[in-house]
């Protein structure tokens, strides 16, 4: 019984462990979109309209579903707006899809 007791324990503290650091990064505020983030603060519903979205759409590769989804994996603080980058070499990637692709980061990233 006093194992048991132990286990159960161990695996609570494990478990509030593991919760503590998402609810912490949802605490952080925004301080803008760093200068080399050309396309600066988007909102995640509007990510499916940029220029190499629409191509990807229009290609049939994915819908506007979709990379809403996989931006909003990137807004951490939860605030709906991510930073929005397209490099400055980006137009001769040499990575399968990269003419579809943006680099995209949390508005909490850069700090003050």
């Amino acid at each position: 019984m006093r194992q048991l007791r132990i286990v159960l324990a161990i695996a609570a503290c494990a478990a509030a462990a593991t919760l503590a650091p998402a609810t912490a990064s949802a605490d952080k505020p925004s301080y803008g979109c760093a200068p080399a983030f050309n396309l600066g603060a988007v909102p995640v519903e509007q990510t499916a309209l940029l220029p190499r979205s629409q191509a990807a759409i229009d290609a049939g590769l994915i819908d506007a579903a979709g990379i809403i989804a996989g931006a909003s994996f990137y807004d951490k603080n939860g605030n709906g707006v991510i930073c929005v980058q397209l490099g400055p070499q980006a137009e001769i990637w040499n990575r399968p899809f990269g003419q579809y692709l943006y680099n995209y980061v949390d508005d909490s990233s850069s700090a003050p």
